[in-house]
């Protein structure tokens, strides 16, 4: 009986140390869909540092957001998040997007309606009618602001704004590949909250069209990700 209680305690003891080491230091995620072709694949499980960019903690609702020794997303760092598109779930439930950094805060980048600048906490950003829009709508989704444009002027919290600052980093996503527009041409500017961490290794590749025997890829085992 003795020994069976120990096997017990140490087995819940490996389960919880597992749980909290994939929470709080690397996660695995599972690649679905061909955006990110030839780079990687459906079905392959990527290993994803959750400290690259500082720990992220809290859900918004218990707990403020925080990061633990933060860090800015790079240029060219493929990176998971959390989707901008899903808004009827909590930031940390949503689907769980992985696309190439391709603008920073500052970067200017094309978008369907044309050119335009990132913003972030350090970019102010002239209001002009072409991007009034845009900047009333960040403001209202991801800054608690109450932000308006009437005849091509802003207005934020009952003031008209000139010049747009910012709460929050953003950043600008692409899949690399120009006839797929599931990236940030679709879901827009992903702010730092939504950032959950860096792929730094494509662990094993699942194909699931085939018998669970033969259903690993060759060749698509621990290798590393570099930015291209």
């Amino acid at each position: 009986m003795k020994h069976a209680l120990k096997f017990v305690m140490a087995l819940t003891v490996t389960i919880l140390l597992m749980l909290a080491f994939r929470a709080l230091v690397f996660t695995v995620y599972t690649v679905r869909g061909t955006a990110l072709e030839p780079c990687l694949v459906d079905g392959d499980r990527v290993l994803v540092n959750r400290w690259s960019y500082g720990l992220r903690t809290g859900d918004g609702r218990l707990f403020s957001y925080a990061r633990w020794i933060g860090g800015r997303v790079g240029r060219g760092d493929l990176v998971v998040f959390n989707s901008p598109a899903d808004t009827l779930r909590p930031v940390h439930r949503r689907e769980t997007l992985a696309y190439y950094c391709t603008g920073v805060p500052g970067d200017t980048v094309t978008a369907e309606n044309g050119r335009i600048v990132v913003p972030g906490k350090k970019v102010a950003i002239g209001v002009t009618p072409a991007n009034a829009a845009l900047i009333a709508y960040l403001y209202g989704k991801y800054e608690g602001r109450n932000a308006r444009v009437s005849g091509g002027q802003l207005y934020v919290d009952g003031r008209r704004i000139e010049c747009a600052t910012f709460a929050n980093d953003y950043y600008w996503f692409s899949s690399g590949r120009r006839s797929d527009k599931s990236d940030s041409r679709c879901f827009g500017f992903v702010p730092e909250t939504f950032i959950i961490g860096k792929v730094i290794m494509l662990m094993y590749s699942v194909d699931g069209g085939k018998p669970v025997n033969c259903c690993l890829r060759d060749g698509r085992t621990f290798l590393l990700i570099r930015n291209p």
